[in-house]
């Protein structure tokens, strides 16, 4: 196996190799490695701490929808008008450099709002080229199993990442002092500042000939779906999707922490537990998905991932401990999606891929100036209604449109 792995890694390009290398040091660091459009984690209890309703909580996530809604246009226009993709990212890369830092220092919730709304707009920038950058370094041929690959390597950073994280809290206040958070994010400071140089010094250019540089931006937007009905359908799941989560996610770790009892080493053997998953299921996952096929393993991770969802809203305040398995099932669920995300990665076509991310960002950003209120009132009323939207929805709306897409669109 080993042999295998290593002959596939010298027949890829270097950025693949980068990507693993960033993604690695991002997930040592206790961070994730996609983008976050919303305030979640270790930064939602940051912003708790610092005396943050959950009224005002959902407002902050209301305020960065609309911030990265103004900034999608741009980022996907721009996006799709430079020709040198590694120049962009690593541009808009050097514009987040000190979030964290910020983060740190932030004395107040409308300071800590101010260094979010800007982490918002550098993220916006960042993303579709990073977006590119991800899709370009592998082929499709090799994609399930490079994607399988990426997922094991780097969730061997993930499992330390947690860790260390739950040691720093612990060991700078724990979960009920805000103080504690600034050694994480200076820690997370560290580690993206070295990823930053890393990028700069070391990934290829890539290059991309563009044709429609003198169309507007509407009529640009409006050539994405022509003849695409894989495309279409892809889009209302994504955007369905989107509002339920981000009508729930700001409070994910409020939820874990404040309503069910856990505790920052909880929280630790979650994330590691989650990355051990990764670890040994991504490979082999890679592997019964070439033989099965994609379409019938992503249906069982996603009946995988309801229960999951349901045992988050199901443990008694008395066994937080029971969340760990929730973390589990999320990363089976994961690891058995490889087959849906290489298809995620191939309906949407590179020539239009910058103007699609730009699209996507309007529309959920316009959504995610809603969700996050109601997810906020709904919180008043009862915190598990937020968890039993998000299992229904997973079960009677998003399984059946991937049963729609994967049976008349997946190879």
């Amino acid at each position: 196996m080993v042999d295998d792995v290593v002959a596939f890694l010298r027949r890829q390009k270097k950025n693949f190799k980068m990507m693993i290398v960033r993604d690695f040091l991002l997930l040592t660091s206790g961070g994730r490695a996609q983008l976050q459009a919303q305030v979640v984690g270790y930064e939602s209890l940051f912003l708790k701490r610092l005396g943050a309703s959950s009224l005002e909580i959902g407002l902050i996530n209301s305020l960065m929808s609309l911030i990265g809604t103004l900034c999608a246009v741009l980022a996907g226009w721009l996006t799709d008008r430079v020709r040198n993709i590694k120049r962009l990212y690593v541009a808009s890369s050097s514009l987040g450099v000190f979030n964290f830092l910020g983060m740190a220092v932030s004395r107040s919730w409308p300071v800590f709002t101010l260094v979010t709304l800007w982490r918002t707009i550098t993220d916006r920038l960042n993303f579709p080229s990073k977006t590119i950058l991800d899709i370009d370094s592998l082929s499709n041929v090799d994609r399930v199993h490079g994607l399988s690959l990426h997922r094991t390597i780097t969730a061997i950073g993930g499992i330390g990442g947690p860790l260390i994280a739950a040691y720093l809290l612990t060991a700078f206040g724990g979960l009920e002092t805000a103080e504690s958070f600034r050694v994480l994010f200076l820690f997370q400071f560290g580690i993206n500042a070295v990823v930053f140089l890393i990028l700069w010094r070391t990934l290829d250019d890539v290059i991309f000939d563009r044709g429609d540089n003198g169309v507007g931006i509407l009529q640009s937007f409006s050539s994405i779906f022509r003849g695409s009905s894989a495309l279409k359908l892809f889009f209302v799941k994504d955007v369905i999707q989107s509002f339920f989560g981000l009508m729930a996610s700001p409070f994910l770790r409020i939820y874990q922490v404040d309503v069910k009892g856990v505790t920052a080493l909880i929280l630790g053997y979650m994330g590691a537990g989650e990355m051990l998953v990764d670890v040994f299921l991504s490979l082999p996952m890679g592997n019964v998905i070439a033989r099965f096929g994609r379409r019938r393993i992503a249906y069982l991770g996603h009946l995988i991932g309801v229960v999951a969802r349901c045992i988050l809203f199901l443990t008694p305040a008395s066994h937080p401990e029971l969340l760990i398995l929730y973390s589990l099932l999320g990363s089976v669920e994961g690891c058995m999606y490889l087959g849906w995300d290489a298809f995620t990665h191939e309906v949407v076509p590179q020539s239009v891929r910058g103007k699609y991310l730009g699209l996507r960002a309007v529309v959920v950003g316009g959504i995610g100036v809603i969700a996050p209120l109601l997810g906020g009132v709904i919180w008043e009323l009862n915190p598990d209604y937020l968890w039993w939207l998000n299992a229904l929805q997973w079960a009677v709306v998003a399984f059946p449109l991937m049963v729609l897409l994967l049976e008349k669109h997946a190879r």
